[in-house]
């Protein structure tokens, strides 16, 4: 808003009704930039490399994996995979590691007592070779 300073002869901007405008201009002059800057449109597959969004691996090829029953009922947990597997954890849902065992030789298939866990949510990591992970959630009754 513009207004004649009558002491001086000038115009003064006002700087209450700025302070609305402001923020909206600099997300305007943000996006923007982000959109007519970039020889990318704004979505993408850029998306896959920036850190501020959901990584898809495009590269690696889809493991054949079971994880059953879920949800556990009467304490034991089968894994099977197409692929050999070096290592399985289990955390709770705070990521306290609450069974880790390790395959040297490999696994496609093991079955995991886990009476003395209490009921709940969990996750389960199977790690592969060259650190490749799968990670799913199972619900112990």
């Amino acid at each position: 808003m513009v207004r004649r300073n009558d002491f001086c002869g000038i115009f003064v901007i006002h700087v209450k009704p700025m302070k609305k405008i402001l923020p909206l201009l600099a997300i305007f002059i943000m996006w923007a930039s982000s959109a007519w800057g970039n020889s990318l449109p704004p979505y993408s597959e850029y998306h896959s490399l920036h850190p501020f969004y959901i990584s898809e691996d495009f590269d690696q090829p889809e493991k054949d994996i079971e994880i059953f029953p879920n949800p556990v009922i009467e304490g034991r947990l089968t894994i099977k995979s197409s692929e050999s597997f070096r290592s399985v954890q289990i955390m709770n849902i705070t990521g306290e590691i609450v069974f880790s065992q390790e395959y040297p030789s490999g696994s496609t298939s093991e079955v995991i007592e886990l009476d003395k866990l209490q009921k709940g949510i969990y996750l389960v990591r199977i790690g592969f070779s060259a650190k490749v992970t799968h990670t799913e959630k199972i619900m112990l009754k």
